[in-house]
């Protein structure tokens, strides 16, 4: 499961135009799943891309699209909505955003939206769901010793605080927490650290069942955990001590951090994040240099390089992979940008992977 993660907008900047070799057979067919303008956040394993399109010129509503069109979700009255994720069932998780102004979450499933509403009367940022219903979802703390806490909220509404890591050396100092994706065993990954200035050093963490640990680090922060599988398997960034805000995605799996990157320390600035990643450990995100990528376990490729060159599309940030191999991705055109899906023109055919051991999970 994945959420989106804070470093799209920053990547774009570096992406935009990005030109890469097509092979002689291209791997991904594009589809347009939205209008212009439009931009993806989600895709469960049936291949239903959810996200935001402009609906007027002074409004956005959330849409799932099924393949067979796009389904707006509507705003419950309200001006404007947006829509986050989806699970494997088909609900889809977002806000909508009352006439008075106040952001509250729903969950539309079957063509009927449900208000689920905010947190505490506080300013909330709903992340993910699970098969099972269980979100999470960021709350604004504007006082106590958090600024903002992260929770797991249960299907019958009640929210679970889900903590933050320690940091002695930072006594009395108010501490960010966000919990921005979790799995179909009510993992939580996220980032945690103390509020300073002018930066924050967060720490990408993993939660499971009221213990948070800290993922480890490249020798700097900030650090964070974007998307985790059901294998336990988290993607986000971690930076690193070479350059002004180099980033590198990474994989953490079994304890164990991994720079998928494949730059290295000879090029000081790079920046790259991990944003989606499937149970096959299969890694999606964007680069300052190969623009949208995949990693499939080797090396990440750029997915300009893996589509028609003939089509035009510039793949510039895809956000989520399902195991069948879908991506749900922000592509350009002729300057204009749509929220679209890739799907792989040959599909293989794996075995399904092997999950790790539950007794750590609920």
């Amino acid at each position: 499961m994945r959420a989106p993660d804070r470093l799209s907008l920053f990547l774009l900047t570096f992406t935009l135009g990005a030109a890469n070799a097509a092979p002689g057979h291209p791997e991904y067919r594009v589809t347009i799943m939205a209008p212009a303008n439009s931009a993806p956040t989600d895709i469960n394993s049936a291949g239903v891309v959810v996200g935001t399109w402009p609906a007027s010129p002074t409004s956005t509503h959330g849409f799932l699209n099924r393949g067979k069109g796009l389904v707006d979700l509507g705003t419950l009255g309200g001006s404007a909505s947006e829509a986050v994720a989806i699970n494997d069932k088909g609900e889809v998780l977002g806000h909508w955003t009352t006439t008075s102004g106040q952001r509250r979450g729903f969950v539309y499933y079957q063509g009927k939206p449900r208000d689920i509403g905010a947190l505490r009367g506080k300013i909330i940022r709903y992340t993910d769901i699970n098969n099972a219903g269980y979100i999470t979802a960021t709350g604004d703390a504007t006082s106590g010793a958090a600024r903002s806490r992260g929770y797991l909220r249960d299907p019958g509404g009640t929210f679970r605080d889900v903590g933050n890591l320690t940091f002695p050396d930072w006594p009395g100092v108010p501490t960010l927490n966000t919990a921005l994706a979790l799995n179909n065993r009510n993992q939580v990954t996220g980032e945690s650290g103390p509020f300073t200035f002018p930066d924050q050093p967060l720490r990408a963490y993993t939660w499971t069942k009221g213990v948070m640990r800290d993922l480890g680090d490249f020798g700097w922060t900030p650090n964070g955990g974007n998307a985790i599988n059901d294998r336990g398997q988290i993607t986000g960034y971690m930076s690193v001590p070479t350059g002004f805000r180099s980033r590198v995605a990474y994989i953490y799996s079994h304890g164990r951090l991994i720079d998928i990157d494949g730059r290295g320390a000879a090029v000081a600035e790079r920046s790259s994040v991990g944003a989606g990643i499937n149970n096959y450990g299969h890694v999606v995100g964007s680069s300052d240099h190969l623009s949208g990528f995949v990693y499939r376990g080797k090396r990440m490729q750029s997915l300009n390089a893996l589509i028609d060159p003939k089509s035009g599309w510039d793949i510039v940030a895809p956000e989520a992979i399902n195991d069948a191999g879908q991506i749900a991705a922000t592509a350009y055109r002729n300057g204009v940008r749509y929220a679209v899906r890739l799907d792989l023109i040959r599909p293989s055919v794996l075995a399904a992977p092997q999950l790790d051991d539950g007794k750590d999970a609920d």
